[in-house]
């Protein structure tokens, strides 16, 4: 199962349209497509987040705005990222450590803290989503309590 999929199915579950989400995310209809037919980069990037969360011990919601709310997520270049690297440091985590726990290269990690990744840009989407669905982001990317990619389906 892919991200776009677990989408497409909570949007479904809350009765409204593709074109409803769309304009809800302030997406273009055909973006807002690709994000559900799971060809968008946060098909690679939520699972990293999620992971990072996890890792730090944070809601993920706070890895995005700093009040966990989409309201204040991305209001500057580079927030995802700075956010990480807070938290991070907060556990006494150097980026070495970090990588290492997470079975990843230092410069991924390098990556996301320098605001350098996708995540800047999918990740506040995603958040504003969860919203939208009523729903922790969390649940999105581990729906029924597994890793989205490890279903086939879910109820």
């Amino acid at each position: 199962m892919k991200l776009g999929d677990v989408m497409r199915k909570e949007r479904e579950r809350k009765k409204l349209t593709a074109d409803d989400a769309a304009s809800k995310l302030g997406l273009a209809p055909e973006v807002y497509a690709v994000v559900e037919e799971g060809a968008s980069p946060i098909e690679q990037w939520a699972p990293k987040l999620a992971e990072i969360a996890i890792k730090l011990s944070t809601p993920t919601s706070r890895l995005i705005s700093e009040t966990g709310k989409s309201a204040q997520a991305a209001q500057a270049n580079g927030q995802c990222g700075r956010l990480v690297k807070t938290h991070r440091e907060r556990r006494g985590l150097s980026r070495e450590e970090l990588a290492s726990q997470l079975g990843w290269q230092v410069d991924d990690v390098a990556s996301i803290e320098n605001g350098g990744s996708p995540l800047e840009e999918y990740a506040p989407m995603v958040l504003r989503f969860a919203e939208i669905i009523d729903q922790p982001i969390f649940n999105l990317f581990y729906p029924c309590g597994l890793p989205f990619r490890e279903l086939d389906d879910y109820p």
